[in-house]
């Protein structure tokens, strides 16, 4: 479990005037993840939650708070159990698919061939074919290839459907639902809140640094009726002006 305790992450900007004044990125942030279920972290641009995602990967330093995973205080254990996928390239310029496999084999040793193999193949990619020449939406396909062959405990994704038109969302879905383990966990922030309502299991909506609402995706739909997309509609006005 990644247990997030009362975080807080406040930037220096400057006002029109030149005065410095202070934002808070995150405020008083608590959450907690569990292994075996999908949990996403919702909201509009500039409500907090790239930030709070890389604080969870060990990226961004929070001022205060304290963050655990497994149980003990982030430190090399991310490194080992957590990997994250950011919505920009992470491969090298000029590599291939084959050689950035062979560079993840060599730096994480639950790294799986077999795995990656099989998803190259659903989504109809090559190993000698050279990433940068790909489309968007093919090398999107590759990162998700990498984060899952890694076999770490926890999948951070930040905005994994950036620029991918509806269909393939859907077929990312898919994957995400097909590949991921039973001791595994995904936690992914996105503005495509549509095409994760059948597999996201938890939701956290963030707004102006805070969380502003939480809940079991399945219990609100039973119990309320609504959909993930109806709640952030509801809440959504909290978080307009981050």
């Amino acid at each position: 479990m990644i247990k997030v305790k009362n975080i807080t992450k406040k930037y220096k900007n400057k006002s029109i005037s030149r005065k410095k004044y202070v934002k808070y990125a995150l405020d008083d942030v608590s959450i907690e993840i569990h292994t075996g279920s999908v949990t996403a972290i919702i909201g509009i641009n500039g409500s907090g939650k790239t930030t709070l995602l890389k604080s969870i990967s060990g990226l961004v330093h929070p001022d205060s708070g304290e963050i655990f995973i497994d149980g003990e205080k982030i430190g090399s254990k991310v490194n080992r159990d957590l990997i994250f996928v950011p919505d920009v390239a992470t491969h090298f310029a000029g590599f291939s698919i084959g050689q950035m496999m062979e560079f993840y084999r060599d730096f994480y040793e639950n790294w799986c061939d077999e795995k990656a193999k099989e998803m190259l193949e659903f989504f109809n990619l090559k190993e000698d074919e050279i990433i940068d020449n790909l489309s968007k939406g093919n090398i999107a396909k590759t990162k998700l290839v990498f984060a899952f062959s890694m076999n770490t405990k926890y999948i951070v994704l930040d905005e994994p459907f950036s620029g991918i038109d509806i269909f393939k969302r859907e077929e990312f879905s898919k994957v995400m639902a097909k590949y991921m383990n039973e001791d595994q966990a995904i936690i992914l922030s996105t503005h495509e809140i549509d095409e994760i309502e059948s597999m996201v299991e938890y939701v956290y909506i963030m707004g102006n640094g805070r969380i502003i609402s939480n809940f079991d995706a399945e219990d609100m739909r039973f119990n309320e009726g609504k959909s993930i997309s109806d709640k952030m509609r509801e809440v959504s006005s909290y978080g307009k002006d981050s």
